[in-house]
């Protein structure tokens, strides 16, 4: 299990370099199962299956009214995304 009261062996908390980004899915967003299984389909080279799981993302995503893409958790998400980016630029340069 991977929750606060059972942190996993793969807890991405314990385990974050200290200035290294790091987002949340928690599992009451509808989203977050099949964006999950989407990463790790895709982080085991199995495309195809990644892509199934994205649709259902995607399904999921359609059955809720959006948040704006001014919002504050939407800014957020994507600044989380940028420093990601940036993060692992400078580690890759080192």
């Amino acid at each position: 299990m991977n929750n606060k009261n059972e942190p996993s062996q793969f807890d991405a908390y314990s385990k974050a370099e200290a200035d290294e980004p790091v987002f949340t899915l928690l599992a009451r967003d509808p989203m977050s199962p099949a964006l999950i299984e989407a990463w790790a389909y895709l982080r085991s080279g199995q495309i195809g299956a990644a892509e199934i799981a994205f649709k259902q993302a995607v399904d999921a995503a359609s059955a809720f009214d959006p948040q704006m893409p001014g919002e504050a958790q939407i800014r957020s998400a994507f600044e989380v995304a940028e420093e990601s980016r940036k993060w692992l630029r400078n580690k890759l340069v080192r």
